[in-house]
């Protein structure tokens, strides 16, 4: 469900980023990282409205003419990076679908076409980069408006949108909803992102204890969406990631039915990524399967 919301000055807020010394990118070696992504519609919806993506970033180059022979006119050059998607759609009859795919879609050739990429940051390239970011969220929004604006049927339709961009050994997290994402290290699981929900925001301001937060009739009350009447709040969080660490991007289909101890034992489990995601959809089904549930699992290691 969409609210039309403003935020409340008076209440606590987060900070965008999570603030980091200076890196000198040049001592860093990227680990081999594994990903895998699964969506189900779970148990008691018809459809799935919920979308994903796993991409990688390359160095390419396009061969037009050349004097001597290549085995191919498409050249690839190392990994830059990983990008990881999750969307979780809303509206009804068919429409979050729509808008959780217009959203991916728009907002991965967003990047593509437009992004000033971040390969060797320094403060003033991540700033603008985190812009970018944002501005591509805001690009998405206006297409899902526009798009539900002339199609009747897609009138009050949006999506949730959450975007990773591991370029190692940072981790940059676009936020928009309560699709989110979590990490696991040595310290234990981390929720990096902060669900913005009804019940949250009503916690933030101390009306609701943190133990009461699930159980609230405001947990599934969304204040930002793509798609939504007064704009999505676009927030961007960014972290150091070290060789081992484990990410998790996944709809409120999986931690509606798994509490943290239940994700920290399979991410740490010693399974594939592909079987991480499906045991992740298995035991949400198990346990009622009561939203559309989507996980992307990445791994780092040596």
């Amino acid at each position: 469900m969409l609210l039309p919301w403003k935020k409340n000055r008076d209440c606590k807020d987060e900070s965008e980023t999570k603030l980091m010394e200076d890196l000198d990118y040049s001592n860093f070696q990227p680990p081999n990282i594994e990903c895998a992504g699964l969506s189900h519609k779970g148990q008691k919806r018809k459809i799935n409205e919920d979308q994903f993506l796993i991409a990688d970033l390359h160095k390419n180059m396009h061969i037009q003419s050349s004097s001597t022979s290549f085995s191919n006119d498409q050249l690839f050059g190392n990994r830059l990076g990983k990008l990881l998607f999750v969307a979780d759609g809303v509206g009804g009859a068919q429409a979050g679908e729509i808008a959780s795919q217009i959203a991916i879609q728009s907002m991965a050739q967003y990047l593509l076409n437009s992004m000033h990429w971040l390969f060797n940051p320094n403060q003033p390239e991540i700033e603008r980069f985190i812009e970018d970011l944002k501005t591509g969220a805001m690009q998405s929004h206006e297409l899902v408006r526009t798009n539900a604006k002339h199609d009747p049927k897609h009138r009050g339709m949006g999506t949730t949108l959450t975007v990773a961009y591991l370029i190692w050994p940072m981790l940059y997290v676009l936020h928009i909803g309560d699709s989110r994402c979590y990490i696991l290290r040595e310290a234990g699981l981390q929720l990096l992102t902060k669900d913005q929900t009804l019940a949250q925001h009503l916690h933030d301001c101390g009306h609701l204890k943190r133990d009461e937060l699930d159980q609230s009739p405001y947990h599934n009350i969304l204040l930002s969406a793509i798609g939504s009447q007064n704009g999505p709040n676009a927030v961007v969080y960014k972290t150091q990631l070290h060789t081992g660490d484990r990410i998790m991007l996944c709809s409120d289909g999986v931690n509606k039915h798994l509490e943290d101890d239940d994700i920290e034992a399979i991410l740490l489990s010693d399974r594939t990524a592909d079987e991480i995601c499906q045991d992740m959809v298995d035991v949400a089904n198990n346990r009622g399967g009561t939203d559309n549930i989507t996980v992307v699992v990445a791994k780092t290691f040596d």
